[in-house]
């Protein structure tokens, strides 16, 4: 099982929130829907409507988090792999 570098509440918020996961996003796109998404519902309704997701349609929700895993992986850990040499 692969771990994700970044806190899971950032996945799950570029999970639910408005972004096309049929596009890569670049990194700055990612940073700030996250925050937008986290501004706008909070951490909480970020896992309820992620749960919501999970139980209503799995089939989509299984690809749009690993989706979003990669993405927050990519856009929000630069600073700690920089850190670390």
């Amino acid at each position: 099982m692969t771990t994700c570098p970044v806190d899971p509440v950032l996945s799950m918020a570029l999970f639910v929130s408005d972004a096309s996961a049929s596009r890569d996003l670049d990194d700055a796109t990612v940073r700030e829907t996250v925050h937008r998404t986290l501004d706008q519902l909070g951490p909480d309704e970020c896992y309820a409507r992620a749960a919501e997701v999970f139980g209503d349609r799995p089939e989509v929700a299984l690809s749009r988090i690993q989706w979003a895993r990669e993405l927050c992986a990519r856009a929000l850990t630069p600073v700690l792999a920089g850190a670390a040499a």
